[in-house]
This record gives structure tokens, C-alpha cells and sequence, in this order.
């Protein structure tokens, strides 16, 4: 897969298992081993203006 890809593909992945904050964190740490430092940092970004918060 592309770099740009695997941060779309965890955007939509964190969207659907957004109503699950267990579930969220657990696909955010998957998202941290796979994403690139300035990928992660803008997928950060996406998730506080997406309002999600990780517990």
C-alpha cells in the first residue's frame, strides 16, 4: 500500500470504531507502528479536530 493510503485506510477504520474508546486506542497503536512520524502527526491532528479523545 501507499504511505497516503495507510493514512487514509486508519482514518476510516478510526471513524467506524470511533463509538469504542478501547476499540480506538487499539487501532490508534496499530496505526502508530505501521504510519510514518509525519503521518501520525497528522493523523494527531485529524483525531482532536475530530473531537476523539484516548483514555
Amino acid at each position: 500500500m501507499e504511505e497516503n493510503t495507510w493514512l487514509s485506510y486508519y482514518k476510516v477504520i478510526l471513524e467506524k470504531v470511533s463509538f469504542d474508546n478501547f476499540l480506538l486506542k487499539k487501532e490508534y497503536n496499530k496505526a502508530k507502528k505501521t504510519l510514518l512520524p509525519l503521518q501520525l502527526e497528522i493523523l494527531e491532528e485529524w483525531m482532536i479536530n475530530k473531537g476523539y479523545i484516548l483514555i
